[in-house]
């Protein structure tokens, strides 16, 4: 229950904050391009029109979440961090700033996956009313890969990746 609470929390709140959603749904062709980089865990940074990523907002969020974490450990440990040695706590202060940066890029990387993924499935809903996301989405990345090593494009491309569902079905 806590699990699906904060998902919930993630989906509805934080992913809105954190990027700007697209006014328009996906066409069919970006659909099939966002799910195959999805399915191939590539990088979806920019392949989704309109989806983009408040660095501002993104900052702030991990910020916050950062001084959570780091003020009560700092009042634990404030008698040993009083002792040491400045250049200890410089080195320290440049660990911490470093693992800061990584944590925020793999954050906005998470963050990014988390929002794609929910946009490829709201504009699966539209595409792909009869077919469930979970069960269908690889079979789909594979077909469009199949189209386009054929040169199958534009309206062609949806009939092909329509008529090979409809003939597994």
């Amino acid at each position: 229950m806590f699990k699906e609470r904060i998902e919930a929390w993630i989906d509805n709140k934080l992913l809105p904050f954190l990027f700007t959603q697209p006014r328009h749904p996906m066409r069919f062709n970006e659909l099939m391009r966002a799910n195959k980089l999805l399915v191939d865990d590539m990088p979806l940074e920019g392949q989704i029109p309109g989806m983009k990523l408040r660095l501002g907002r993104a900052y702030l969020f991990m910020i916050v979440v950062w001084n959570l974490v780091l003020i009560p450990l700092a009042l634990v440990f404030h008698g040993l961090l009083a002792k040491i040695d400045c250049h200890v706590a410089i080195v320290l202060a440049v660990f911490f700033t470093l693992f800061f940066f990584g944590v925020l890029q793999i954050f906005k990387q998470w963050a990014t996956e988390k929002m794609a993924e929910k946009l490829i499935k709201a504009a699966w809903k539209i595409h792909f009313p009869y077919y469930d996301y979970e069960m269908y989405h690889t079979k789909v990345a594979k077909y469009y890969d199949d189209a386009v090593e054929r040169g199958v494009t534009g309206a062609n491309l949806e009939m092909y990746i329509m008529n090979a569902l409809s003939l597994e079905k």
